[in-house]
């Protein structure tokens, strides 16, 4: 696996996400103690092969989901994974910091607070020391409904645990379990928790959430809850860690929108002026408003909506395309006149008196005053001000006024 992000190393979210079917995603940033060096473009491609291995490990012990991560569409990269979003923060204080208490991530939540948003959980690779001698990886939080500054786990590059350089495994492995603790694994009410490590599974070895990670363990040596009857796709009133945001649900299916006409779509996907093929959750729903441009209205929605309203919700069980229909309004305009003179419209449909009102096909109307014999004009009232000739592009009522000479 090789990371497409070249030499960038920013800690700022890249912006647009791959992933449009929810803004809950898990996103990976590289942390390294100040004047310690730079590992990351050796570590990165190893990080983009723990995301990956990650996911496909999760869809074979789960088909109908995987962890939502954040990808970034960067030029020319043919591969899901390539694409990771990987943040790198350089972070403030040397080494000698990190090692005041027995792991470091009291000072690295302090240092990393407001750097990530409330819909992200961010898998942290921290290069640092660490004084404990068999914490592989942590989380201060079992955050099920929350991401942001609740929403960080570690993963220790440095630590004394045989897990390898990021895409050998091991990596994976820890970041997963450390993950699975912040998506609320494993919750107090479930029968295989461990009577001395809190929040871990006991009933099996092989448990992903089993407290201790064995010598040359990989994802493909545990599995995802052991009977599911602890944490993950099981039948108690706990929370299971299955029912996540921060999860995808497939089968995903393409989502495309049209628009006929003038106006714009408004929902929380990318699709103001339409989308092509956009891939979505099974289940979502999703609600799409549309907005007819100036001198249009909304006619219909075609194909995938049933709804006669502008506004139309979407239930994504498969394929869906649907196109809004936007049609010329027509431009209503009345005309009164006080004294002796005539109104003429252009486009033609108001010659008043005579014809005083008209609706037009166009986007607007231009009203020409003209006295009659011995009669000037003396101004517009209504709709329309000064006295020259007078341009509407909405609906309205005009007053000319024409006085004796």
């Amino acid at each position: 696996m090789t990371w497409c992000g070249g030499s960038e190393e920013i800690p700022a979210d890249r912006v647009p996400a791959l992933d449009v079917a929810s803004s809950d995603q898990v996103r990976f940033l590289y942390a390294v103690p100040a004047s310690e060096p730079d590992h990351f473009p050796d570590y990165a491609s190893g990080i983009a092969t723990d995301a990956s291995w990650i996911a496909e490990w999760w869809q074979a012990q789960d088909p109908t989901r995987a962890p939502r991560f954040d990808r970034y569409p960067f030029p020319g990269c043919a591969t899901p994974f390539g694409a990771l979003d990987i943040g790198v923060k350089r972070l403030g204080f040397d080494r000698s910091t990190y090692l005041f208490g027995n792991t470091p991530s009291s000072q690295l939540d302090t240092e990393l607070r407001g750097l990530f948003t409330a819909n992200q959980k961010t898998i942290v690779y921290f290069d640092g020391p660490i004084r404990s001698r068999t914490v592989c990886g942590e989380t201060n939080y079992l955050a099920d409904g929350s991401g942001g500054d609740e929403g960080i786990v570690y993963v220790y590059l440095q630590s004394n645990c045989d897990v390898g350089l990021p895409g050998a495994g091991g990596t994976a492995e820890v970041a997963a379990h450390e993950l699975l603790h912040n998506l609320g694994a494993v919750p107090g009410f479930a029968p295989n928790e461990c009577p001395r490590s809190s929040a871990h599974a006991c009933d099996s070895t092989t448990d992903v959430m089993y407290p201790f990670v064995g010598d040359g363990s990989t994802l493909d040596s545990v599995v995802l809850d052991v009977n599911h009857d602890d944490y993950y796709a099981h039948d108690g009133a706990w929370w299971d860690v299955q029912d996540s945001d921060w999860l995808t649900r497939f089968p995903q299916f393409p989502f495309t929108l049209t628009v006929s006409g003038s106006g714009t779509l408004v929902s929380p996907l990318p699709c103001t002026n339409g989308c092509t093929e956009l891939q979505l959750d099974d289940g979502e729903s999703v609600s799409v408003r549309a907005v007819p441009s100036r001198g249009w209205k909304f006619a219909s929605w075609s194909g995938g909506c049933a709804s006669s309203a502008p506004r139309c919700t979407f239930e994504i069980g498969g394929p869906t395309t649907a196109t809004a229909v936007f049609v010329r309004a027509s431009l209503r305009i009345a005309v009164l006149i006080a004294g002796r003179g005539r109104v003429t419209s252009a486009p033609a449909g108001i010659s008043c008196p005579g014809r005083c009102a008209g609706a037009f096909a166009a986007t607007q109307a231009r009203l020409t005053a003209r006295a009659a014999a011995g009669w000037r004009f003396a101004g517009w009232g209504g709709a329309c001000t000064g006295s020259g000739v007078c341009t509407l592009d909405s609906a309205g009522s005009a007053r000319a006024r024409f006085v004796r000479r």
